[in-house]
């Protein structure tokens, strides 16, 4: 990943990949409404399939029933261990789930009251048994097989204006996972704040 990404690139790229067939799940889905999901918010929003709430009740689908899962902007609202259990419940073997969530430098993880915290590139490692980065499959009673990562730059100005220099430091940070762990322990990510974390988990 070299290029600056969004989270439908995520979403499309997953089902390049291939993932199980079925229904694709949109936990959150506010105003984002997509067809050929179930969309579920927690709101019971005009076009909304399901109202649900991921913290409360669950998720009212038998288990495995998704090869697809979008969590966008939901993940840092939550408390993040027992939400991503139950995604991971719901997902098929062999499915994934896309994430995007805010980044721990980004500004919006302070605007937005509701927000509780903020992701780092190596944060969704500690869900994944064996990842080397960090190892952590002990902590939990889920895993998933793999994760991809990708840090999204591109902060809006605004209706179609972007920081020029975020496009070009998206790509640079994002060439090697080595390049995002040097961005986020040195300077660089505070002179260049990042807006989200990108990422595919494999279940």
């Amino acid at each position: 990943m070299t290029r600056c990404l969004s989270v439908d690139d995520l979403v499309d790229g997953a089902m390049d990949e291939g993932v199980p067939g079925g229904p694709r799940l949109n936990i959150g889905a506010g105003w984002d409404r997509r067809p050929g999901f179930v969309n579920l918010d927690l709101a019971a929003i005009a076009g909304v399939d399901v109202v649900a709430d991921l913290e409360g009740s669950g998720l009212p689908f038998p288990t495995g029933t998704f090869g697809l899962v979008l969590c966008r902007d939901v993940l840092e609202h939550v408390d993040v261990v027992p939400a991503l259990e139950e995604v991971h419940r719901v997902t098929a073997p062999g499915g994934a789930v896309v994430v995007s969530a805010v980044h721990y430098t980004s500004r919006n993880l302070y605007v937005d009251p509701t927000h509780r915290r903020g992701f780092s590139a190596r944060t969704f490692d500690y869900f994944v048994p064996g990842a080397p980065a960090q190892d952590r499959s002990y902590y939990f009673d889920f895993g998933f097989s793999r994760v991809e990562t990708h840090l999204q730059f591109s902060s809006r100005l605004g209706k179609g204006r972007y920081l020029v220099w975020d496009r070009i430091v998206e790509p640079l940070v994002n060439r090697r996972p080595s390049f995002q762990d040097l961005y986020e322990m040195t300077a660089a990510s505070r002179a260049f704040p990042a807006a989200n974390v990108l990422s595919v988990l494999w279940r």
